[in-house]
């Protein structure tokens, strides 16, 4: 399986919030973008 681009994982986690997933699955998610050094509003800033 390939990895998720830094934009699609940020991606996926607001589509997880938005559809109340389990926060531990939100949590994982989380991690991920922090260990890459990522924010949740990565992505709105490149939408900009």
């Amino acid at each position: 399986m390939r990895p998720l681009s830094d934009t699609h994982l940020i991606e996926v986690y607001h589509e997880a919030r938005a559809m109340r997933l389990s926060a531990e699955f939100i949590a994982l998610i989380e991690s991920a973008i922090e260990q890459r050094g990522l924010s949740a509003n990565d992505e709105q800033k490149s939408l900009a």
